[in-house]
């Protein structure tokens, strides 16, 4: 018995982008953007990236709080989240990834579970971001997950664009 599985790629991402994309440049992306957006389906800057980072779900509500992205440089980005009058730092992490096409590409993070035959899970995430032309953070996220026990299998594939407004430098 085996499994093929096939994950998203920077290309496929860029690919099924839905915004203009401005040419990249390390200090349009530094800054500080608005987590979360007001439409039909909340999503939270924060969290896609945290999920980029750790296994661990993020559930608590921090949509009037602020992310805060440092490029450190060309393969290392700082994230913070910062409380709601931006006085102190919350929580931060760093991504390793590249700059590749008008994006930072970061890079993948996969859980696989295998105890074959009987149970088998894999959690993909792959994602990029980079700035429109006013300054906004795009961010295109690519989710796998699949799961197989014994002879049943399952799994759903989503591709996610996001528009982030920019707060400040």
């Amino acid at each position: 018995m085996f499994s093929l599985s096939s994950c998203h790629s920077t290309k496929q991402l860029i690919r099924k982008n839905n915004f203009k994309i401005a040419v990249f440049d390390k200090e349009k992306l530094n800054g500080t953007y608005s987590n979360g957006l007001k439409d039909s389906l909340p999503k939270n800057l924060w969290t896609t990236l945290k999920s980029s980072y750790s296994d661990i779900p993020t559930t608590t509500n921090k949509e009037n709080y602020n992310v805060k992205l440092t490029l450190l440089d060309n393969e290392n980005i700082n994230i913070k989240l910062w409380n709601e009058t931006d006085e102190y730092v919350i929580e931060e992490f760093n991504l390793k990834g590249k700059i590749k096409d008008n994006f930072f590409s970061i890079n993948r993070k996969q859980a696989l579970y295998p105890f074959f035959p009987i149970f088998y899970f894999n959690d993909e995430t792959k994602t990029i971001i980079g700035n429109d032309w006013n300054g906004n953070l795009i961010l295109v996220s690519g989710k796998i997950n699949e799961a197989m026990i014994l002879f049943i299998s399952g799994g759903n594939r989503s591709v996610n664009n996001e528009q982030f407004k920019r707060i400040k430098n």
